[in-house]
């Protein structure tokens, strides 16, 4: 929806700009209301357009700006954020030989309005279109990188090698079991003796029945 051509805006003063020369530009401004009655629609509400010619004078601009500055622009006594810029084609009638199209948001709990005005290319910093440089990492010497000694994975064993000493109490508990096993036998013949002649007669019994 575009509204007609309004009135030029030309104040008595501001004859002098940061730019040289004043000059009349086409400014574009684009307005939507935001609701909550409906916050779980997709759809967004359509802008609707207007735009009007104004003195460049007119904003009181305080060149160079860097994105997403604060400006206060006058005509509309309001302060806006710059988002961007678009470069001006020669073919665009509302470029009023300027080489670019400053784009500035404002928001508040009515609404959004953008406003689209063509600047010099002086109206900006150099860097304008840069991101901001990130921070570097700090630098770590090599020897953070090495590990000296790393630990042993679990399937890992390291034993250490057995000396003599261990060795020989080894050869001693296993002469000190088997002399406690003879020992034993010699105190128990009688019943070992005993327990295995009934096994004995016991098959040969068995074994005389089973063929009768």
């Amino acid at each position: 929806m575009t509204t007609p051509f309004e009135p030029t805006y030309a104040p008595a003063v501001h004859a002098v700009t940061p730019f040289g020369h004043d000059h009349d530009v086409i400014v574009w401004r684009y307005f939507r209301m935001t609701s909550d009655r409906h916050p779980n629609s997709i759809a967004s509400p359509q802008y609707i357009k207007s735009r009007e010619k104004i003195v460049l004078s007119a904003f009181d601009f305080q060149i160079p700006y860097a994105m997403n500055t604060r400006i206060f622009l006058t005509p509309y006594n309001k302060w806006f954020r710059l988002i961007g810029r678009a470069p001006i084609s020669e073919k665009e009638e509302d470029g009023c030989s300027m080489d670019y199209k400053a784009v500035l948001v404002h928001t508040d709990r009515n609404g959004e309005e953008k406003v689209v005005i063509p600047v010099p290319d002086i109206f900006f910093e150099e860097n304008f279109d840069l991101p901001p440089p990130s921070t570097p990492l700090p630098s770590l010497p090599a020897s953070a990188f090495t590990i000296t000694n790393p630990p042993p994975t679990p399937s890992m064993h390291h034993y250490p090698p057995s000396t003599r000493h261990i060795e020989e109490q080894l050869g001693e508990t296993r002469q000190s079991r088997l002399r406690s096993r003879k020992n034993w036998m010699k105190k128990n013949w009688f019943r070992i003796f005993v327990i295995v002649g009934s096994i004995i007669i016991l098959i040969v019994f068995i074994a005389v029945f089973a063929f009768v």
